[in-house]
């Protein structure tokens, strides 16, 4: 009687990867063969709704010891999905996992030994047990790889040492003038890949961040976060943020790299006053204060500038000076405009309504069409300024009835008839009332 055929035999029979006998899976595993047909070393990512039937049909197999027919694709996508977040640490699976840990060590197949490589990097955690496992295991077989991976291998010796290597990325991170070729260079194909390179990404951050006082290393950092043409990098962005900003939590940047460290983070990932949670979760407060603070003041000078170009009254002079003097001696905690229709027209024509330049709409009509608010909070106060002789009304922020900063509409007759506010024209000696009630 024939023994039966081990995988590895299994394997270097079916060089030709033709479509698995499961109906429901035969589509995902027909473009996995088309992938690994073309490219050998590359693991297809299965859908997650497919992932567990994958990892069955394998068990499955490894529970029958029948391996015949079994195609490369089908053991590296069912690897993929064996060790995802999800199924890597569950003990159902951990004979499957020590299934191929040994596999790893016995197969002679290149094209597996480098989808396994391709795991590990995608599995990674430098504290996990299956890392260490992988790594140990693909330690063995280091001359049976394919060539693209002795080239990394020999480009990152630390590659197989888990609590190391992403510091040895992130150091040749450090030398490269562009971050996103210089790893595919390397042999990295996937730079914003999950797994060790968002480990070797934090290592880098952590590295650079002494130097991001200087506006090339900021602009090398923030060209990683956003290569162009590629999408933003998210895992990881807010460690990222936090380190752009933290040499200026007691100091001011010079206002050229105010304006682009402003402008390339909330265009990449939004303004953090009306987008709460996501990356600026990840963000300490302290450190998310700087960037509130700048754009406090980008809102204050934006309608003042954009008022003052509509409105023609020798008003505007005493304002500006009072409300970003306010603002410099760090009164003001945050910012938010809203303007009418006129202001609006010019506010969009100076490139306003996106990056930094977000605003609100006054929506109320007939004489007030053109009124433009400022909304600020200061300590416990809600304050609105308006334009076109509107008075300024003080709430107490614990009033529910008061004004809520980042709204889309404001109506300012509405705001006009809150009873409890208290306002005054811009008549007299404004400003020391003004002082007084906050």
């Amino acid at each position: 009687m024939r023994s039966k055929m081990t995988l590895s035999e299994a394997l270097s029979q079916n060089r030709q990867f033709n479509r698995p006998a499961l109906p429901s899976l035969s589509p995902l595993m027909s473009r996995a063969e088309r992938i690994m047909a073309r490219w050998p070393d590359i693991v297809a990512n299965p859908p997650e709704k497919d992932r567990e039937k994958l990892v069955a049909m394998v068990r499955d197999r490894l529970d029958r010891d029948e391996w015949k027919d079994t195609k490369l694709s089908l053991i590296t996508s069912a690897g993929k999905a064996l060790f995802d977040e999800e199924r890597r640490e569950r003990p159902d699976l951990s004979g499957l996992r020590e299934f191929y840990y040994r596999e790893t060590r016995a197969s002679t197949r290149a094209g597996f030994l480098g989808g396994m490589l391709s795991i590990y990097m995608g599995s990674f955690d430098a504290a996990a047990d299956h890392t260490h496992k992988l790594a140990s295991a693909l330690s063995e077989v280091t001359d049976r790889l394919g060539a693209r991976w002795r080239m990394l291998l020999e480009a990152i010796p630390e590659m197989l040492s888990p609590t190391v290597v992403a510091d040895a990325v992130a150091r040749k991170m450090i030398s490269m003038d562009d971050l996103w070729t210089g790893l595919q260079k390397l042999g990295i194909h996937s730079p914003h890949a999950p797994g060790l390179m968002n480990a070797a990404h934090l290592a880098y951050v952590t590295q650079i961040e002494p130097h991001l006082d200087t506006r090339i290393e900021m602009k090398r950092l923030i060209e990683w976060m956003k290569p162009d043409g590629r999408e933003a990098k998210s895992t990881g962005a807010g460690e990222a943020i936090s380190a752009l900003l933290g040499h200026w939590v007691s100091r001011t940047p010079s206002a050229e790299d105010l304006r682009y460290l402003t402008e390339s983070i909330i265009g990449i990932y939004g303004d953090p006053r009306v987008q709460r949670g996501g990356i600026w979760s990840a963000v300490p407060s302290h450190r998310l204060a700087v960037i509130l603070r700048w754009l406090t003041g980008e809102n204050i000078r934006f309608f003042l500038d954009v008022v003052s170009a509509v409105e023609d009254s020798h008003m505007w002079e005493p304002r500006r000076k009072f409300w970003l003097g306010l603002h410099s001696r760090g009164r003001v905690d945050t910012a938010w405009v809203a303007f009418g229709a006129s202001a609006e027209r010019e506010a969009k024509r100076r490139g306003g309504g996106k990056g930094t330049l977000r605003f609100g709409r006054q929506t109320a009509g007939g004489s007030r069409a053109n009124t433009s608010l400022l909304v600020l909070k200061i300590g416990r106060k809600i304050v609105v300024e308006g334009s076109h002789s509107y008075r300024v009304h003080i709430f107490d922020e614990t009033d529910r009835r008061a004004p809520t900063l980042y709204q889309w509409h404001y109506d300012c007759e509405q705001i006009r008839l809150i009873s409890g506010s208290k306002a005054k024209s811009h008549i007299g000696d404004w400003q020391s009332w003004v002082m007084e009630q906050i």
